[in-house]
């Protein structure tokens, strides 16, 4: 039978037919993750997946847009706000801060997938869900700063008071100007206000939590949105999501932009498909069935492996596209959990004796060819903030071990370190989480547990799939201890870096940014970090609109972080996209759409064989393999 499916694949090809595109004008894009919700959860209360926001990239559509060449471009805006048109106006109010007024207006052939008009009243009902009292949203800090003021139905005025250098940066739906189907969700928003009238934020936080949680699972389930709960702006709209398996989206007729030709010569319906092991994706890829890969899906290894670039010439490319995506393993140091105390995980000599023995420079040649940079700090080397200079710890076993005696670390009889720790003896087994069936991420554990073992630590591998381990009641709850010792996976920054990911407060608004039941779980800084400078730095440096003094800034905080580090850093992901010939306009950057998805054009992507006309050239953004 392999034989069979090889030589009919191979006979395909050399007929040209893999050229032509697929029959019925659809596009198959391949996944190793699936979204635990979408649409409906706007504010990414129940989930912040980067596949979630890739794929709502087809189904909603942002009122400004961040092209392949981080350009801002009116998508469901008339044109783009600048101080040149009068639509931007900054304003100095002191202290070394400034208010942003940016006008915008609504096209007017904007229209909800069900034919309704996009207005202002979306808008306001956008604002007023995030601005609901004890929303346990991810970025607290915006909804501290924004207000709105409508003018009439298409026209309103956005004000950011204190103003960040970012806040004119267009990119995914709902950032930094977003909007919601008030005449689909804003009844039962209704019963959600009352419900929640006589709770304190302070004293009924769970209860809020509950309520709000509930309000979205409504519209963002696979079963609401198959039964049609949901609406949509984008390009596309949802019409099936199998779970586990697959979700299609359909051309959304009622989107306003017509690419050149017409949209009839453009990809009409898109399937991703989720295959959560990487080497069963690698399969289908090599088998025919996958169009494209997502930003998600197979590991830098198979990108290049001889598996795949053999069977590439005439029928894929292989991209390698240089980007903001961080790899890294974040560390709980919630002194509360028994675990954190037991192995000094909050103490910084313990951090620097873990990075020590992570031969990361030996994991990025092996894995990866030595092409993915060695990461020293969270700030990506393609953003124009990031410091190459912070303090780089090499891979020396030796100062991981004196580091490790200093806390009074033996090694035991079985030849794993051990202490007294309040009349106990402990020993130095860790807890070590990542995604299930990720097989880079999987190797990278195996990889880095033979390191640690040669130093008397044991690793305790705790793995699940990623709806499990990016739902809020698990990776926001290192503070009661879901998780106690190390966690990987990646973070997706963008152009809009603000050092939150790290933050304890952010002192222009005051909020905690590390998540526990007292703020509701609000907030990134999962693993409980603090240092004030730092917050100090970040704080300020957002609010720095000259170029010079705001990378003085965010280096200083990138030193600080390297010296006490919070997590522990990995590499920077080029990441690798297998694409068909002929399909066009298929395009990654660093900073595409805000995050360097593809699908940010949703509605340009199509085959040159049924006519698509090419806008966008990869090659301009990526290195290929041939």
């Amino acid at each position: 039978m392999k034989e069979v499916g090889k030589l009919a694949v191979l006979g395909l090809t050399a007929l040209g037919l893999a050229l032509a595109g697929p029959q019925d004008n659809s596009l198959v894009i391949g996944a190793s993750q699936e979204p635990r919700v979408l649409a409906g959860d706007f504010l990414s209360i129940i989930s912040n997946q980067a596949i979630k926001s890739e794929i709502e990239g087809y189904l909603f559509a942002p009122f400004i847009g961040f092209n392949a060449d981080s350009q801002n471009f009116p998508v469901l805006a008339t044109e783009v706000p600048t101080q040149q048109n009068g639509r931007l106006r900054v304003t100095d109010i002191g202290g070394g801060k400034k208010r942003l007024e940016m006008d915008l207006t609504i096209r007017p052939d904007a229209r909800w997938s069900d034919g309704k008009p996009i207005t202002t009243e979306d808008v306001q009902f956008y604002f007023e869900v995030g601005k609901a009292k004890g929303m346990p949203v991810l970025n607290p800090d915006y909804w501290e700063r924004v207000s709105l003021k409508v003018k009439d139905a298409r026209n309103f005025t956005v004000t950011f008071e204190p103003a960040y250098y970012y806040d004119t940066y267009g990119g995914t739906y709902g950032s930094p100007i977003g909007y919601a189907p008030k005449h689909i969700m804003g009844p039962e928003w209704e019963k959600v206000k009352a419900a929640a009238r006589g709770l304190d934020p302070d004293k009924d936080a769970e209860k809020l939590n509950e309520l709000y949680r509930n309000f979205f699972l409504k519209f963002s389930t696979p079963q609401a949105l198959n039964r049609g709960a949901m609406v949509y702006s984008g390009a596309f709209k949802l019409k099936r999501w199998v779970p586990g398996n697959s979700i299609e989206m359909e051309r959304n007729p009622n989107f306003p932009i017509k690419p050149e030709g017409g949209e009839s010569k453009y990809v009409q319906k898109v399937v991703y498909r989720f295959i959560q092991n990487t080497n069963s994706l690698l399969v289908a890829v090599l088998g025919g069935s996958i169009d494209a890969t997502s930003s998600v899906a197979l590991t830098f290894d198979q990108g290049r492996s001889r598996q795949l670039t053999s069977r590439a010439p005439g029928r894929f490319d292989i991209w390698f596209v240089p980007g903001a995506i961080w790899e890294h393993i974040d560390i709980n140091k919630f002194e509360n959990c028994q675990t954190v105390r037991d192995l000094g995980l909050n103490d910084v000599r313990t951090r620097r004796a873990l990075l020590h023995a992570l031969n990361r420079e030996g994991l990025v040649k092996a894995f990866f060819d030595g092409l993915q940079p060695v990461a020293h700090t969270w700030i990506a080397p393609v953003n124009p903030l990031f410091n190459p200079n912070v303090r780089k710890y090499e891979f020396d076993l030796k100062k991981a071990e004196a580091l490790l005696a200093e806390m009074g670390w033996r090694k035991g009889p079985d030849g794993i370190l051990q202490r007294t720790v309040g009349g106990r003896t402990v020993r130095f087994e860790i807890e070590f989480v990542t995604t299930a069936g990720n097989a880079i991420r999987e190797r990278t554990q195996q990889f880095f547990a033979e390191d640690l073992k040669k130093i008397g630590i044991a690793v305790k591998i705790n793995n699940a799939p990623s709806a499990v381990v990016f739902a809020d009641e698990y990776i926001q709850r290192a503070s009661e201890c879901k998780w106690t010792g190390l966690f990987e996976f990646a973070w997706v920054s963008n152009l809009a870096e603000d050092g939150s990911l790290f933050q304890y407060k952010n002192l222009n608004t005051g909020a905690i940014m590390v998540p526990t039941k007292e703020n509701n779980y609000q907030g990134q800084n999962i693993g409980g970090w603090r240092n004030d400078e730092f917050d100090r730095l970040t704080s300020q440096g957002v609010l720095e609109f000259d170029e010079a003094k705001r990378k003085q800034l965010f280096w200083r905080a990138q030193e600080i972080w390297a010296e006490e580090l919070p997590a522990l850093p990995l590499y920077f992901r080029a990441n690798p996209y297998v694409v068909r010939k002929g399909l066009v306009n298929y395009v990654a950057s660093a900073y595409a759409g805000g995050y360097g998805y593809p699908g940010w054009n949703a509605w340009e992507i199509g085959w040159e064989s049924r006519g698509a006309v090419k806008k966008w050239d990869q090659a301009k953004y990526a290195l290929s393999v041939k």
